[in-house]
């Protein structure tokens, strides 16, 4: 790789690791002070067999006394939707909640909370290393 190629890939990388840094800083901005927004789940499970449990599942009921929870059909009767809120004036920030909402979602459907067992990539390039660390980013704020 010549001289002018590296230049333009760590351009490039440096130009997707301020992206990044500005869509995170954006999203923050549009969630902060927003406890009304509800944070949902879909779990393939009937509506009977999720809201009809003696408790909620152990990552919710951590953070109990800080959260609202509410349950509902899917839309199209395909499971049952598991929203929450952080509580006004609750200590419980947004990136707990949709990480405990994951592993719940995961537990009501199989019974435990399912890991995955490798990194989702191990190129050991610039393009990955930017892609671990936005995968690492997206732990709290990612897809629910």
């Amino acid at each position: 790789m010549n001289g002018t190629m590296k230049a333009i890939a760590v351009t490039g990388v440096g130009a997707a690791v301020a992206v990044g840094r500005r869509m995170t800083a954006r999203r923050r901005e549009l969630h902060r002070g927003r406890s009304d927004h509800w944070l949902a789940v879909t779990v393939d499970r009937p509506l009977d067999a999720v809201a009809g449990a003696e408790a909620l599942p152990d990552p919710l009921q951590r953070l109990r006394e800080g959260i609202d929870v509410r349950f509902r059909t899917a839309p199209g009767d395909r499971g049952t939707e598991v929203m929450a809120r952080p509580k006004d004036g609750g200590e419980v920030s947004r990136e707990d909640l949709r990480v405990a909402l994951r592993k719940a979602k995961s537990v009501l459907e199989t019974g435990t909370v399912i890991e995955p067992d490798t990194p989702s990539t191990t190129h050991p390039g610039p393009a990955g290393k930017v892609l671990r660390m936005v995968i690492g980013k997206s732990a709290g704020e990612g897809r629910l």
